[in-house]
């Protein structure tokens, strides 16, 4: 796993895009992680400033722990490592899903 820390400024919607369907691990402590898939990435169709389109990601967790909402560091092979608030918005048969926004 790469130990780069990523600027989530530089990460487009077509980076995340990229990792679609895999999986993620959220370091919920200094010794306890759980694994999430990226289920969803959806663009909000405008620039902002001239900078990146707006998006936001939806990933699926188990169902225990239940995260709260903050800021949490996420790790995958190909983006490496980065800070995410990341906020639980729904249940269903597969866990819990949660959801960040970058605008």
């Amino acid at each position: 796993m790469k130990s780069v820390i990523r600027m989530l400024e530089a990460l487009t919607k077509e980076n995340w895009e990229a990792c679609l369907n895999e999986d993620f691990q959220v370091q919920i402590d200094d010794r306890n992680a759980v694994d999430m898939k990226l289920v969803s990435v959806s663009g909000f169709g405008r620039n902002l400033n001239g900078r990146r389109e707006a998006y936001s990601l939806l990933f699926q967790g188990p169902d225990q722990p239940v995260l709260v909402q903050r800021i949490y560091r996420v790790q995958q092979p190909q983006l490496g490592s980065m800070d995410i608030f990341l906020v639980p918005v729904g249940k269903d048969a597969g866990g819990i899903q949660y959801e960040a926004v970058f605008t």
